[in-house]
């Protein structure tokens, strides 16, 4: 089995897909598809920057996160108990869910609700986006990806005990993924619920009753994630799909720019299309992480300054980010500007923003440390 020695590419994954939230959702704004608080979408030849950075990622780094969290997940049960585990879980997911869906999510449905005309002040508007049209006004918006994670943590937690108890039957599973190419089944489910799952629910708005798509791949994706890090000789074999990873991630996405440029530039769709994406987008988010595993652990396995800083700092910017992209895109979308200018200059502002609301945060925390122990210790002394 996997020594419980941390892999570094893993918080550089994950780390990464983090920071490429703020580009992706801005570039959002001027295309059709994608979930954001501002649309603008344009047009012709002038909406293919934009797509250079949503369809890379959009059909892909979810996909990622899930992965990495399964990984995640195997080692923190290496030292805990399953209540432990998921009393951590409500700690560090519902709690920011409950919190931002109570503060910043009202916040960047607020600057929706500008965009869209409403004049009224934010205090009159909070009626609305709780009671009445929480559902247009986006709900607990990026957060989904919280309540999804705590309850595939919850439903997968006998599983995932047994296998802790009785390690001898997930040693039988890695032993029968390692032969041959049984180590592609996984990802070959992927490719089977995208094409068969994807093209019915694909509008759910995230909610995880109705979201059978999104449930099926990230769900599967969690435990592959779990078993992937309970022996690195899946990722050796994964070593073996180096070339035909890239192979598949540049023939997928020759699939999904097509679908996305025919969509995006031209307007046009049709079943064909349809086809075609989920195709492509299963392909390409499971040849994706095969790539990048072996890029890591290969080139990023190493800890660093950098590393440690942007671990910490991965999820406070996740939670944050939307709101100064919002913000800024609400600000700037109006403006004579070129609509690329605009996006670039959202893009440079919500980083600086997120960054000192992260360096705020973290101060404010090392000076309570710090009394914290200095009461401890004036407490101990008397």
């Amino acid at each position: 089995m996997m020594e419980s020695k941390r892999l570094y590419y893993l918080d550089w994954l994950r780390a990464l897909v983090v920071l490429s939230l703020i580009p992706f959702h801005a570039a959002l704004t001027y295309l059709r598809y994608g979930v954001v608080y501002i649309k603008a979408p344009i047009t012709g030849i002038s909406a293919l920057p934009f797509l250079l950075f949503t369809v890379p990622l959009g059909d892909f780094f979810m996909s990622l996160l899930f992965f990495v969290a399964g990984a995640a997940a195997n080692y923190s049960l290496r030292k805990r108990s399953g209540r432990s585990f998921m009393a951590e879980r409500a700690h560090r997911l519902l709690l920011p869910l409950l919190l931002g869906s109570l503060s910043i999510c009202p916040l960047t449905g607020y600057c929706k609700a500008l965009y869209e005309g409403f004049q009224d002040g934010f205090l009159a508007f909070l009626p609305k986006f709780f009671l009445t049209d929480i559902i247009h006004y986006n709900g607990y918006g990026h957060l989904w990806f919280l309540l999804y994670l705590f309850v595939f943590s919850a439903i997968c937690l006998p599983l995932l005990l047994y296998w802790k108890k009785k390690d001898s039957s997930l040693k039988s599973l890695v032993a029968y993924l390692i032969k041959g190419n049984r180590v592609l089944i996984p990802f070959g489910l992927i490719v089977l619920f995208e094409l068969f799952l994807r093209p019915f629910f694909s509008n759910s708005a995230y909610i995880i009753i109705t979201d059978w798509a999104n449930d099926a791949v990230y769900l599967s994706l969690f435990l592959f994630g779990y078993v992937f890090a309970s022996d690195e000789r899946i990722s050796e074999r994964f070593r073996s799909y180096g070339r035909l990873s890239i192979i598949l991630v540049l023939l997928s996405l020759a699939g999904l720019f097509y679908v996305n440029i025919q969509s995006q530039v031209f307007y046009v769709d049709s079943i064909f299309q349809t086809i075609v994406w989920v195709i492509s987008k299963g392909i390409y988010e499971s040849a994706a992480i095969v790539l990048l595993i072996n890029i890591g652990s290969k080139q990023w396995n190493d800890d660093s300054g950098a590393l440690r800083y942007l671990s910490k700092a991965s999820f406070p910017i996740y939670i944050l980010h939307f709101l100064p992209v919002t913000l800024f895109s609400l600000i700037l979308i109006r403006t004579a500007l070129p609509d690329f200018l605009k996006f670039s200059l959202t893009v440079l502002l919500s980083y600086i923003t997120v960054f000192i609301l992260y360096e705020c945060w973290r101060r404010i925390r090392i000076f309570l440390d710090r009394k914290k122990n200095n009461n401890a210790l004036e407490i101990t002394n008397v």
